[in-house]
């Protein structure tokens, strides 16, 4: 397969897709670092991060607080473990890194890319129908035989493999202008980026890699508007609706406008202290802890310790023996 820049950037968006929620639009200032207090709220807070490109407020809002700050800690520490860069991975880093902040870099990689198009444009011809449905049914068994999804995250990912597929036309991918326009976008992030080496980006402990992402989102969201994917306009077009709740635990459905169709979703929210987050999230960030020998602790601990009894709390107070 043809692999080149703007591909690979637009292959990123279905993982970017994955992660959207729905959204409200401008809250006011005052509430964007409070806890969502409904699982509607919740997840239109998160939404509204990304509509933002601001990852940092998005990783804070996708977990409890005691429980980010566990996660944090666990990914700084690995971070201070891990070992050095496979020096070829790091090689074919910087490589990519110094084509895209060059100065010519727009004129540099259309000459590189110009005959991969033509190239593609005589391999896809009349074929485009076979390989899209063979895509189809590869990717929709690779998104089944992934044990770390739900089934829900299953039929959600093979929704957007349904449109992206339908969207994914030769045509679009061959026009010079668009790859010129996407060419565009990315050299500009990565010049944003800063990070030249695969050293600089791998020393970024969590909070400066999630700024770091939220440039990398907003370029990505930019290159793919050169291919008529608006990110954030499916962002604006999302609802939510809050299907059952019961104590801690709630189940919203979420529905978002994407290349001309409309794709819905259903989650399951848990409530902790005043906050409702991603019951998903909050599973997998604890079996992450427990794997690293961490203890991620209970529920009732990530909402506080408990009021100290009593009779404990008053002195004398307790056994007689």
């Amino acid at each position: 397969m043809i692999r080149f820049p703007t591909l690979r950037a637009l292959a990123a968006l279905l993982l970017i897709a994955l992660a959207l929620v729905a959204c409200r639009r401008d809250p006011p200032a005052e509430e964007a670092s409070t806890v969502p207090g409904s699982p509607v709220a919740a997840i239109e807070a998160q939404a509204q991060a990304l509509r933002d490109n601001d990852l940092v407020r998005w990783s804070r809002l996708s977990l409890p607080p005691e429980l980010h700050a566990r996660s944090e800690a666990l990914w700084n520490q690995r971070l201070a473990e891990a070992e050095p860069a496979d020096p070829e991975e790091a090689r074919e880093y910087a490589d990519t890194m110094a084509r895209l902040m060059a100065p010519d870099a727009e004129q540099a990689l259309m000459r590189d890319i110009e005959p991969k198009l033509a190239e593609l444009e005589t391999e896809i011809a009349g074929q485009w129908p076979l390989m899209q449905a063979t895509a189809g049914i590869f990717l929709n068994a690779a998104i089944e035989a992934n044990t770390e999804l739900s089934a829900a995250d299953k039929s959600h990912g093979q929704e957007l493999v349904a449109a992206m597929l339908a969207w994914a036309q030769p045509s679009l991918f061959t026009d010079r202008e668009r790859a010129r326009e996407a060419i565009r976008a990315l050299s500009a992030t990565a010049r944003e980026l800063d990070l030249p080496t695969l050293e600089d980006a791998r020393a970024l402990e969590m909070m400066p890699a999630m700024e770091k992402g939220g440039v990398a989102l907003a370029g990505i969201k930019q290159a793919a508007k050169a291919y008529d994917m608006d990110l954030d306009a499916s962002l604006d077009g999302m609802e939510v609706e809050l299907l059952s709740s019961e104590g801690d635990q709630a189940r919203v459905k979420v529905t978002y406008p994407l290349l001309q169709q409309t794709v819905s979703f259903e989650m399951d929210m848990q409530r902790v202290g005043e906050g409702w987050y991603s019951a998903d999230a909050i599973r997998q960030a604890e079996a992450d802890l427990a794997e690293a020998g961490q203890d991620a602790g209970t529920e009732a601990d990530l909402a506080g310790p408990p009021a100290p009894d009593a009779d404990a709390a008053t002195p004398g107070a307790g056994s007689a023996d």
